[in-house]
């Protein structure tokens, strides 16, 4: 089913966000009259997402941030109604064409921006687009580029049924398994972009042992990072046996980053053949870290200050503080506490070669102090009332030369407004927001 399909039938548009409002005005530049609904309505053409009024119609196209597993939409789901994304819409209406999906629980922002950074590097007109901003909607048709690379969450994977021409798949880790119902569904939600076509080419990197496990199946599977077409050699990335970029130069810390970039190749070169290695050169060194995403802020009093708000789970935050091995680190952590297993953290803060200090806030920052302190002889996790007081604390605690890194392995409590409303508390606390004493503007997409 594409969006043209839905033109003659009765349609309910789930969401008034910018996702929800963009496939809205499709439908209705293409002669649609979508029935408008959110959980909080705002505006007459606004209703609520009444059981009745959704077995009612036909199609139920959801925004992302509407879990597919609300009882009203299984319920239209048992009365016949079909409910998608527009993401899905568009992945089948583009169908064929020069297609590359990111997708993964972490590094997916960071792949498709190299990604895409690499194409238009070789010559061509790019579109990078999904989860990390634009939405796909607003490229539907032949809107004049000649490749796509899109970010895919997994609330935008969970109702696809066409996958794109090619795939990279960053690392799996447990994540957003409340809005999921667990684990196995997170998974099987993740990778429908890759089973619903296993013969196209995907690229998995070697370094996850889940990313490995669950594509193992997949006749269209390419590995990347510590074997496959892209190796990460030390300081060097190496294509088919050729090196093509100098890693030294790339600003993105860790060996997470080198295999994201390393991911971004290998997509690159599985949609559009040989890359010129001075192109994968220049897109390596203009890249900087993504707001958020092991993003320096500056420094002051001694001290690096790293924005890492969106490691929302432990496997991310272990990633980000393996980056930082050999030097004094002062850690926040915290946030919601959704269950996930905290042993990848705990065994990164127990492998961490340097002076460690651990700051967790609520509402998780008992589970968190229980688990890290655990892994670590002589560590002490201070239980702090929120961001300002955990900042304040590993200043006073830090030595000079170290890194005060926010990487909350948890996701931002209800309420607090999203992870950029913890980012930009961070960054004030740190005395670093922007326009503030040697601030660094922030880089990148969000």
């Amino acid at each position: 089913m594409i969006a043209d399909d839905l033109t003659g039938v009765r349609v309910a548009v789930w969401g008034t966000g910018s996702e929800g409002t963009a496939f809205a005005r499709l439908l209705r530049e293409r002669g649609g009259d979508p029935l408008l609904v959110d959980d909080r309505p705002s505006g007459p053409d606004v209703v609520l997402p009444e059981v009745r009024l959704l077995r009612s119609v036909d199609v139920v196209v959801r925004s992302p941030g509407v879990c597919r597993y609300r009882p009203e939409l299984i319920d239209a789901a048992r009365h016949g109604v079909e409910v998608t994304t527009p993401m899905a819409l568009w992945l089948a209406e583009m169908a064929g064409r020069p297609v590359l999906a990111v997708t993964g629980t972490k590094g997916k922002s960071t792949t498709a921006t190299l990604a895409a950074a690499i194409l238009r590097g070789a010559g061509l007109e790019v579109a990078l687009a999904g989860n990390i901003g634009t939405p796909v909607t607003e490229l539907t048709g032949d809107a004049g580029y000649d490749a796509y690379v899109v970010e895919v969450s997994s609330y935008q994977a969970a109702d696809v049924t066409v996958g794109a021409a090619a795939t990279v798949l960053t690392m799996l880790a447990p994540d957003h398994l409340d809005w999921h119902g667990g684990i196995e569904a997170y998974y099987r939600d993740k990778l429908r972009l890759v089973t619903t076509v296993p013969d196209h080419p995907v690229a998995v990197p070697t370094s996850s042992a889940e990313a490995m496990a669950r594509t193992s199946g997949l006749a269209g599977r390419v590995l990347y990072g510590g074997g496959g077409r892209v190796v990460v050699a030390g300081s060097r990335l190496v294509l088919d046996g050729e090196e093509v970029a100098d890693l030294g130069r790339f600003r993105a810390p860790g060996a997470h980053n080198a295999t994201n970039a390393a991911g971004a190749l290998t997509g690159a070169v599985l949609l559009a053949g040989p890359v010129p290695p001075p192109a994968v050169a220049a897109a390596l060194d203009g890249f900087d870290p993504l707001p958020s995403r092991s993003h320096p802020l500056g420094e002051r009093g001694g001290l690096v200050f790293v924005d890492d708000a969106l490691a929302s789970n432990p496997s991310a935050t272990a990633a980000t503080l393996a980056a930082f091995d050999g030097r004094a680190v002062g850690l926040i952590v915290g946030g919601a506490d959704r269950g996930v297993d905290l042993g990848p953290l705990a065994a990164a803060v127990g492998q961490h070669r340097g002076e460690l200090v651990v700051a967790a806030v609520p509402p998780a920052a008992g589970r968190f102090a229980e688990a890290l302190d655990a892994a670590r002889p002589g560590l002490v996790t201070s239980e702090v009332r929120g961001i300002d007081e955990a900042v304040a604390l590993l200043v006073a605690s830090v030595p000079a030369g170290g890194a005060v890194l926010f990487s909350p392995a948890a996701p931002t409590p209800d309420g607090e407004g999203g992870y950029r409303a913890r980012a930009a508390r961070f960054a004030a606390a740190a005395g670093l927001a922007r326009g503030g004493p040697e601030g660094v503007a922030a880089h990148g997409a969000s």
